[in-house]
């Protein structure tokens, strides 16, 4: 097993990607820390994978709550070896109608949360001296989409955070990356898909199809893949990549 006796907090992991990702790192050999904002959902999720879990509230906004995630974690497995921002929002909008309060939420969730959490694992992980950060960003974090405006700035500052904090801890020998999927079919993609329909007065379907359109393969993708890509980078077959974004997106995004 990639991961046996490793301990990993997944953010926004009742659900979707990051369900997916708590799910596959159980499965080979970590335990797993649930925090999602929704603690019922979280409760579920961690019942339904298994005894190697741990579910925790936590809203990534606030540095109490980030603060107090790790140290239950901590305190719950003795350790802690991975961190998965995963926890996100999508909000569609174009720029001319934007409500400053809609950029705020999703700044403030999608990336001073990524800030937040990271931060908060840091002492552990070089206490420790060994670490994986992953954060999952999108491809929306590579190029920027019409409507997606705060989206796209969230992300494309999770992927320069990340840069950025792989050469801060290099010698503490964590490493620190990213994932960007494509389109995959969770309640936070279909909901974007929703608002992206909307605005364009297109039916969410019609929307849909184009979008998948442009993947080479003409499919969505899984949160298992998404998950399976998570396992790898959090693994010692990766331990020669830091600083990296990796696609999971059908070729949508090549760079």
């Amino acid at each position: 097993m990639k991961l046996e006796n490793k301990v990993a907090i997944v953010t926004g992991a009742a659900d979707g990607i990051g369900k997916a990702i708590a799910k596959e790192f159980a499965n080979e050999g970590a335990k797993v820390v649930i925090a999602d904002i929704n603690f019922k959902k979280a409760q579920e999720t961690a019942a339904a994978i298994g005894t190697a879990t741990f579910p925790i509230k936590v809203d990534v906004t606030k540095s109490k709550q980030v603060q107090e995630m790790v140290s239950g974690a901590i305190d719950h497995f003795g350790k802690l070896d991975i961190l998965v921002n995963n926890a996100g929002v999508v909000r569609k909008g174009w720029v001319k109608d934007l409500p400053e309060e809609t950029w705020d939420e999703v700044l403030t969730i999608n990336l001073k949360g990524t800030f937040l959490c990271s931060k908060a694992v840091l002492p552990e992980l070089i206490k420790n001296n060994y670490g994986r950060i992953i954060t999952i960003s999108s491809i929306a974090g590579k190029q920027g989409e019409a409507a997606g405006s705060a989206y796209c700035a969230s992300k494309f500052g999770q992927i320069g955070f990340t840069q950025a904090l792989a050469l801060e801890v290099a010698k503490n020998n964590i490493t620190v990356n990213a994932i960007c999927p494509g389109p995959i079919p969770t309640k936070l993609g279909e909901y974007g898909i929703r608002e992206d329909a909307k605005l364009r007065g297109q039916d969410p379907d019609e929307f849909r199809d184009w979008f998948i359109s442009r993947t080479p393969f003409g499919v969505q993708g899984t949160p298992e893949q998404v998950a399976k890509m998570a396992v790898f980078i959090a693994s010692d077959d990766c331990d020669f990549c830091t600083g990296s974004a990796f696609n999971c997106n059908d070729g949508i995004i090549m760079h």
